[in-house]
């Protein structure tokens, strides 16, 4: 395992298409980068920051935020391949975010999620994630957190 964390750039578009779509698929859920998954079109243009996990070319992990206003960013697709869970990845992968979050001079953190990814949901409240009320409009979420950098 040669996993190596990678800001994204547009080489890496169909294979984090790829990924996405076979993450989505192992979740029960439907890739539409034609649809309500419209961003992935314009991965650079559409968030602060996109890092991909890459193993021998292939993309097995990726996070992102998504800047809300001065103060706060989102935390977005964070994904990682399931023969790579269990090895600190995910932990790296918040980590670089928290990191990105603040040195840009963000102050908050959100997220939100489901009840069923309970290996995230312990992942996020590790880093110090705590629940609040809903701040969006994803009629999916069920769960939202923030984290106060």
């Amino acid at each position: 395992m040669d996993v190596k964390l990678v800001p994204y750039d547009d080489s890496l578009k169909q294979r984090v298409f790829d990924f996405t779509d076979a993450c989505f698929t192992e979740l029960g859920k439907k890739f539409e980068p034609d649809g309500r998954h419209y961003f992935y079109n314009d991965i650079s243009g559409s968030f602060e920051v996109f890092f991909c996990l890459v193993d021998q070319e292939m993309v097995v992990g990726t996070v992102a935020l998504k800047k809300i206003d001065e103060k706060n960013v989102e935390l977005k697709a964070l994904y990682l391949h399931k023969d790579y869970r269990g090895k600190g990845l995910g932990s790296l992968l918040m980590s670089v975010s928290v990191n990105e979050a603040k040195s840009r001079g963000f102050k908050r953190i959100l997220l939100d999620s489901m009840l069923k990814y309970e290996d995230a949901l312990r992942l996020y409240e590790k880093f110090g994630f705590e629940k609040i009320d809903r701040y969006n409009d994803n009629a999916m979420a069920e769960v939202f957190m923030k984290m106060d950098l």
